[in-house]
């Protein structure tokens, strides 16, 4: 496994990292295995965050014993000191660590949220006080919007970044990732198959890689996931014309308005699984019928007490016309699979 270093904290890490999103869905010890797996195939940064329900749990217990193998960010969403002081307690009890390489503050959307998180009181000073009391080592802040990490960076807080990057969002790489290197910035590489939307996955992996990134972490949720994404890690980058072609006619086809599945529209008031049903045909060709169905049977039921409230679009980092999204999947899925529904 190749390994790149992360900006200004000199970590070396994989090149190709974990994301810790997709094992909640697996059993607990389904997810440890996985998890595990990403160890042994030498993917050294794992990533996770105190909202990812079971992720820190399972990641905690599949690292006992191994944790010198590993570097471990989480993140947290809270905005206050004192919310931040209670996340990353729970954090670093879940994980079974004292302390994390790199903590990072979640999802910060806004130039207002920004300045909420770095005034007096607010969520930054908690974290510089678990950085002194050697709680965590460095720290960091993620967003799906670039602009506001350009921001971040200026202020000279941040050690490293988040942010999408795919095929299809490339602006990115006109202004922030070039500021980031400048700064010494981390930059950490989240989404690089759209959630899982590119399904040539190797190509899409390549194309990210060959860009002056510090780390990709694509989420896995089986271990064939986990030993196709290590050998890109180890295999040339080259990626050709006709591949690059490829990818062209998916990120065509894909447009803006597709579901990432990062879940940052749950919790829905009826307990809909949104993004169950936003990428449902990605799913079953990912997973297959058999298995998406027995995980989600109850899905359409749920759907059915949708009260159209769009508490979900009005949390959508990509202002998705979810409701739009999920009525077109759904019809998709009953002229497809219909009869096979019980």
């Amino acid at each position: 496994m190749r390994h790149r270093t992360l900006g200004r904290t000199g970590l070396k890490v994989s090149e190709v990292g974990f994301g810790g999103i997709p094992i909640q869905t697996l059993s607990h010890s389904g997810a440890v295995a996985v998890v595990r797996r990403v160890l042994d195939v030498g993917v050294n940064f794992l990533d996770t965050a105190r909202a990812y329900t079971t992720s820190e749990e399972r990641i905690g217990d599949a690292i006992k014993g191994q944790r010198s193998k590993c570097m471990i960010a989480t993140k947290t969403v809270a905005r206050t000191a004192e919310g931040v002081e209670r996340d990353l307690q729970k954090s670093l009890t879940l994980l079974g660590t004292s302390n994390v390489e790199l903590y990072q503050l979640h999802n910060v959307m806004s130039d207002e949220t920004l300045k909420e998180v770095m005034k007096p009181g607010g969520a930054l000073d908690a974290f510089k006080k678990a950085r002194r009391e050697g709680k965590i080592q460095f720290i960091g802040i993620t967003s799906h919007r670039p602009s506001v990490l350009i921001q971040a960076i200026k202020t000279g807080e941040f050690d490293t970044i988040m942010v999408p990057l795919n095929y299809v969002e490339r602006t990115l790489l006109q202004e922030l990732i070039p500021l980031a290197n400048k700064t010494g910035t981390g930059s950490i590489i989240m989404k690089p198959l759209g959630g899982g939307a590119f399904t040539n996955a190797e190509e899409a992996l390549k194309f990210v890689l060959n860009q002056p990134v510090s780390t990709v972490i694509p989420g896995v949720c089986s271990i064939k996931e986990v030993e196709q994404n290590a050998a890109i890690g180890t295999a040339p980058l080259t990626l050709g014309k006709d591949a690059e072609k490829r990818l062209e006619e998916q990120a065509k086809i894909l447009g803006q308005t597709f579901c990432r599945a990062c879940d940052y529209c749950q919790p829905c008031p009826e307990g809909i699984p949104i993004s169950a049903l936003t990428r449902v045909d990605t799913f079953i060709k990912r997973m297959g019928w058999e298995s998406w169905y027995s995980r989600n049977k109850e899905a359409l039921k749920k759907y059915e007490n949708c009260q159209e409230c769009r508490q979900c679009e009005s949390k959508c980092p990509y202002q998705l016309p979810i409701l739009e999204l999920m009525a077109e999947k759904v019809t998709w899925l009953r002229k497809q699979y219909g009869s096979r529904m019980t």
